[in-house]
């Protein structure tokens, strides 16, 4: 027994280590990140075949392997199968992280912990997306180091300043010092600016402007909302203002319609089949894993909205906040570019674990 109890707290501490890691390396350093991956995902199914890692039987849990699982059998029907297997494994650490992380123990102190991480990180990646900016000819616009393209980079500061924000509006404040949530707010923000992404900017002002609903009755709250909403509507002033904000499809995604529609639209054409088209996670999902790839998507972004949802009403806590407004910019940003994949997936999949997380919720209530 004294063993078993020993074996369990190494395996604690070796899953804490990565995870706390993997909120370091998420934006900074590509192996570090992957290496985390992998610990967590090994030691996730080590404790889920010791049973001592218990899945809930549930639509959210059927819809989320479902979907990997339908992933999977698309790219052996795939254009290019080879290609396609290989995207596969992008979907799967992203499930897989969010059901380990959503069922293990946890504390909420753990979880602060992991938070500030998380701030620290995007911290020195964003101080360092500026110096390669200004001082780097080969740079032309902000991207964080280990994040990739800007829209990407900026999707991820979004995310950031959604979680910090949230704290910063609720009464929990005080567990994370209330001059870090301010730094990582405004850098964030300053972050975002650079980047002149309209749909970012509308989702931004949208995040500001529903903490500000929810916490209404907070008057100073009010206040800080407004000031924020000015301030960046003033900032984002650039060539690319809101006025000239507008939708569109690639060009050639036509093309890729019809190769869809001839090869299988029931599976799609394979993941990463689709040659030199940037189009929306939707369309995406559609032309990839077809009708029945894009209708799981469907049946597991309604019920993680639903489970946080019913979540929230136990316990308001801001992590909590940040997940359903996390959830609102995916359902949102979804739309304009291809959202719930690489690190930007990962975070997600980390905040809304972390949310439905029943022994979270337990030691917040007690």
């Amino acid at each position: 027994m004294i063993d078993k109890i020993r074996s369990l707290n190494v395996l604690q501490t070796l899953f804490l280590g990565a995870l706390y890691t993997l909120a370091l390396a998420l934006p900074i350093a590509e192996a570090l990140k992957q290496f985390s991956i992998i610990i967590i995902i090994l030691l996730g199914i080590h404790l889920i075949f010791k049973k001592e890692l218990k899945l809930e039987e549930n639509i959210l849990i059927y819809s989320a392997t479902g979907f990997v699982i339908l992933s999977l059998f698309s790219a052996f029907l795939a254009i290019n199968s080879s290609v396609a297997l290989k995207g596969c494994i992008d979907i799967f650490k992203i499930i897989m992280i969010f059901l380990i992380i959503q069922n293990i123990s946890l504390k909420q102190w753990q979880v602060i912990l992991f938070t500030k991480i998380l701030f620290l990180s995007m911290s020195m990646a964003l101080f360092y997306g500026l110096y390669g900016l200004y001082f780097y000819s080969g740079h032309s616009s902000l991207e964080l180091h280990s994040i990739g393209p800007v829209n990407h980079s900026t999707l991820y500061l979004l995310l950031i300043f959604t979680i910090a924000l949230s704290y910063y509006f609720s009464l929990e404040a005080s567990k994370i010092h209330v001059i870090l949530l301010l730094f990582i707010i405004f850098s964030s923000l300053a972050g975002i600016c650079f980047s002149d992404h309209q749909a970012i900017i509308l989702s931004t002002l949208s995040v500001v402007l529903l903490l500000f609903i929810v916490n209404k009755q907070y008057l100073y709250y009010r206040k800080l909302a407004i000031f924020i909403c000015l301030i960046f509507m003033l900032l984002s002033m650039s060539e690319y203002t809101l006025l000239t904000f507008e939708f569109s499809l690639p060009d050639n995604i036509w093309d890729s319609m019809r190769i869809w529609g001839e090869y299988n639209i029931f599976f799609g054409i394979g993941i990463d089949n689709l040659q030199n088209i940037h189009a929306n996670t939707y369309i995406t999902y559609l032309l990839e894993r077809g009708l029945y790839g894009i209708g799981l998507y469907f049946v597991f972004i309604c019920a993680l909205f639903a489970a946080l949802l019913t979540q929230y009403q136990h316990s308001k806590s801001p992590l909590i906040t940040a997940a359903l407004l996390i959830w609102f910019i995916n359902f949102i940003m979804s739309g304009f570019y291809t959202t719930f994949h690489d690190e930007n997936g990962l975070l997600m999949a980390l905040i809304w674990g972390l949310a439905l997380n029943k022994y979270t919720l337990k030691s917040t209530e007690t």
